[in-house]
C-alpha cells in the first residue's frame, strides 16, 4: 500500500483559531476610543465572541461592519 501526500496549497484552520487571531489582531484597536471605527470594532469583537454559540458557526464567519 502506498501513501500519497497531496499538497494542493489548501490549508485548514480551525474556526476557533481564526477567531482567536482576529481578537488578538483587534486588541489594540479596541483600546482606542477615538478610533474612527471604534463602534464597529467593538461590535465585531462581540460578534467574534458570540459566534461559536450561533447557528452560523462555523460556516459563516463574522465580518466587521455588519
Amino acid at each position: 500500500m502506498a501513501i500519497v501526500s497531496l499538497n494542493l496549497g489548501l490549508s485548514f484552520e480551525h474556526p476557533n483559531n481564526w477567531r482567536n487571531k482576529e481578537l488578538e489582531r483587534t486588541d489594540s484597536l479596541a483600546l482606542l476610543p477615538d478610533h474612527p471605527q471604534a463602534t464597529q470594532i467593538l461590535a465585531y469583537r462581540q460578534a467574534l465572541r458570540d459566534w461559536p454559540s450561533t447557528e452560523d458557526y462555523p460556516d459563516t464567519r463574522p465580518v466587521m461592519g455588519e
